[in-house]
């Protein structure tokens, strides 16, 4: 008890205002308003007013505000004598959080009054009336939790986002056309044109650049960050669906994506993630996908000769021991290339996931959930003493393992690079406009390798559904064979 004592002085007691504006709107009163009923409060109790601390717009159900916490600290070092609130709600909801509050409090020496509901907690009974209040307050909390609860319930039956707050690109409709939402028309093909670069092969941070250079404005109004662009890629209501804990649902609204565009997105972000790959960028066009006859993978190089840029593909085994200095002109190879892709028929493209791959994903995914089936059944018997607790565990674990080999078998079925013939012909229109960094994205998401046969004369391009097309013309070689 001792530490609670301080020494009677002639100064006033140092008060505290703790303000929060509550997030709900039927039961928000300003700041202001707050503030000056606190400090009439003060007035009347000769409380000399030190500092006022404010949370605004921020719920009374979670304890990890700002101003709540700087205000409890000023207890614990005793640089305030007492916190006026306006109502006791305005602290906190939360029971526990009260609790913890008024101890804290108690062990400092100090007090937490409301300027609108006075009660005396020196007292019993005034404490108990304490205590009534923040029950209330907790009471109010979840009452308004189990209201919304209901309106997320009926917006989600309506296809309708649970929340006021729209993602990147999208708006709530006006006049007969209220309560429901609708893309923004100037930001659409932005978000269209995001995916396609992602899908492409470029990163979040190339995306990004893109967006600033275009002189796109970021949901916040400024400049796009590194990784903001998968945060509005990530939103499924593009696809003309609605996130709700985890889950989406079939929304009112039309997809300005289409489903296998979604679905191509989400396994390529998966296979970035999982893989912690950093897309890289290629200064010539057929990077990445140029094989030499000897198999290994030749490399883009450029060198200036009597000031004019010479430009090709030169094999990463040359010095090596390989049997020829393997370099070939892009002036060569390139034109090649690009005539065959542009003269591509979509209508021919063969889909990415084969049949074969998609049966064993079907019936990798019956396995799992079967297996699933299997482990609800054996807890149900478990909860009613069917069977021990080792046998049990045992058993929930062996099922636990098979189930992620499952699981990692059907990731590595998912296709690496999909690409639709709708996609194939708008890479085809816009191709003259691209930059070589583009061109290469784009056919490394259609080209498997340009290789050149043993005699180093003709190349073979393979598609990355598996089609072979010779490309006419002959390589040129650089130096002469070694014996």
């Amino acid at each position: 008890m001792a530490a609670r004592l301080r020494p009677v002085t002639d100064a006033a007691p140092r008060a505290i205002i703790y303000l929060r504006q509550s997030v709900h709107r039927d039961d928000s009163i300003s700041l202001e308003l707050q503030e000056i009923a606190c400090r009439d409060y003060c007035d009347r109790m000769g409380y000399t007013v030190t500092t006022v601390e404010a949370d605004p717009g921020i719920s009374g159900r979670t304890w990890n505000r700002p101003a709540v916490q700087r205000v409890m600290t000023a207890i614990d070092d005793r640089d305030a004598d007492v916190i006026v609130l306006w109502k006791w709600s305005r602290l906190s909801r939360s029971r526990k959080d009260w609790a913890l509050a008024i101890d804290r409090a108690d062990v400092a020496g100090g007090k937490i009054e409301s300027a609108t509901e006075p009660i005396d907690t020196a007292t019993a009974s005034g404490r108990f009336a304490r205590g009534v209040m923040t029950e209330y307050a907790a009471f109010q909390s979840e009452q308004i939790g189990e209201q919304w609860e209901e309106v997320r319930a009926r917006r989600l039956r309506l296809g309708l986002p649970v929340s006021g707050r729209l993602p990147f690109g999208w708006a709530w409709g006006t006049g007969d056309h209220k309560g429901t939402v609708r893309p923004v028309s100037d930001l659409t093909p932005v978000i269209v044109e995001m995916y396609r670069r992602y899908l492409a092969g470029d990163g979040a941070a190339a995306i990004a650049a893109w967006l600033n250079t275009q002189g796109i404005p970021a949901p916040n109004g400024g400049r796009w960050s590194r990784v903001r662009p998968l945060t509005v890629m990530d939103s499924p209501i593009h696809a003309g669906r609605i996130p709700y804990r985890g889950e989406t649902v079939e929304g009112q609204h039309d997809a300005i994506i289409d489903s296998a565009t979604w679905t191509a997105y989400q396994a390529e972000r998966a296979r970035r993630r999982d893989a912690q790959e950093k897309p890289r960028e290629y200064h010539h066009l057929l990077s990445g996908v140029m094989l030499c006859g000897c198999g290994a993978r030749m490399h883009g190089k450029g060198s200036v000769t009597a000031g004019k840029l010479y430009r090709g593909y030169m094999c990463s085994e040359t010095l090596n021991g390989h049997p020829q200095r393997a370099y070939v002109s892009a002036l060569t190879v390139e034109p090649l290339a690009t005539t065959w892709f542009l003269a591509l028929d979509p209508a021919t493209v063969a889909p990415p996931e084969d049949a074969a791959r998609a049966a064993r994903s079907a019936a990798l995914l019956r396995e799992q959930n079967a297996l699933e089936s299997e482990l609800v059944t054996l807890t149900r018997q478990h909860t009613r003493n069917i069977i021990p607790e080792i046998a049990y565990v045992r058993a929930t674990a062996e099922i636990g393992n098979e189930i992620d080999r499952l699981e990692a078998e059907r990731r590595s079925l998912a296709p690496k690079r999909t690409i639709t013939p709708e996609e194939i012909a708008t890479l085809q229109r816009t191709w003259p406009m691209m930059t070589i960094e583009a061109q290469n994205r784009t056919v490394r998401r259609v080209i498997d390798h340009v290789k050149i046969d043993e005699s180093g004369q003709h190349f073979t391009l393979r598609t990355v559904w598996g089609e072979d097309h010779p490309l006419r013309g002959s390589a040129t070689w650089r130096g002469k064979r070694r014996s």
